[in-house]
C-alpha cells in the first residue's frame, strides 16, 4: 500500500545514501579469532533510550543540522561527502519532511521504547544498543480523504565510546541495511538481523 510505504519511509526523517563503509574492516584472520565481548552495562542500555528520545524530540521540532551532528561520525562523514555536505545533508531532511507535510503526511508522535539487546564492539571501543521506536504518523487517506493515523514500529542504532564523558550518536534503523551495519561493525553477528534488530510494523 503506497501509504503504508511513505510511512516507513519518513520514518525519523531517514536520508538514504547507498552507503558501503570501507574504512575499519577487519582482516579475515582477525574475523576468525574468537570474539570476548562484555555484557552493555544496564545503565548504557537506559542512557540510550534517553539519548534517542532526545534526538527524536529534535527530530519533531526540526531541528536537522543537530541531528546531522549527532550521526554516528563514521557513517556521517562517509555519507556528507557523497550528499555534497553536512548542511546538505540537514536540507535534504527538511525537504524531505516539508514533501511529507504537503501531502499531509506528518510524524506527530515519538517513544524512544525500552533496550534490552546491545553489544560490546571491541575493534572500536564502543557500545552498540538497538533502541526500538514508536513514531505517532498522521496522513490523509486517499480513499476517504479522512485524517487518519498509524504507529510505526521502528528502531536506531545508538553507539557510543567507553571512556569517559563519550556522548551517544546514532545511525536511523529505518533506512539502514543490515549489511551496511555489519559493514561500519564487522564483529556483529552474521544472522543479527534474525534475533537482534527490532522489528519493523505499521499499525
Amino acid at each position: 500500500m503506497k501509504v503504508a510505504r511513505s510511512l516507513v519511509i519518513l520514518v525519523f526523517v531517514g536520508v538514504s545514501t547507498g552507503f558501503c563503509q570501507q574504512n575499519g574492516i577487519l582482516e579475515k584472520d582477525q574475523l576468525e579469532r574468537p570474539i570476548n565481548r562484555k555484557a552493555v552495562p544496564a545503565e548504557h542500555l537506559a542512557a540510550a533510550v534517553t539519548a534517542v528520545q532526545a534526538i527524536g524530540d529534535q527530530t519533531l521540532r526540526g531541528q536537522f543540522n543537530e541531528v546531522v551532528e549527532k550521526m554516528y561520525p563514521r557513517y556521517r562523514n562517509r555519507a556528507a561527502k557523497k550528499l555534497g555536505g553536512k548542511a546538505e545533508m540537514a536540507a535534504q531532511m527538511k525537504k524531505l519532511v516539508n514533501d511529507y507535510a504537503a501531502s499531509g503526511i506528518s510524524i506527530t508522535g515519538f517513544v524512544a521504547e525500552p533496550a534490552t539487546i546491545g553489544f560490546d564492539i571491541p575493534e572500536f571501543n564502543e557500545w552498540l544498543v538497538f533502541v526500538p521506536t514508536t513514531r505517532t504518523v498522521s496522513f490523509i487517506d486517499p480513499n476517504t480523504g479522512r485524517k487518519e493515523t498509524r504507529n510505526v514500529s521502528d528502531y536506531q542504532v545508538a553507539v557510543r565510546g567507553k571512556g569517559e564523558g563519550e556522548t551517544w550518536s546514532f545511525l536511523n534503523g529505518s533506512t539502514l541495511k543490515v549489511k551496511e551495519l555489519r559493514s561500519l561493525f564487522p564483529s556483529l553477528p552474521a544472522d543479527i538481523g534474525e534475533w537482534a534488530i527490532p522489528q519493523k510494523s505499521v499499525k
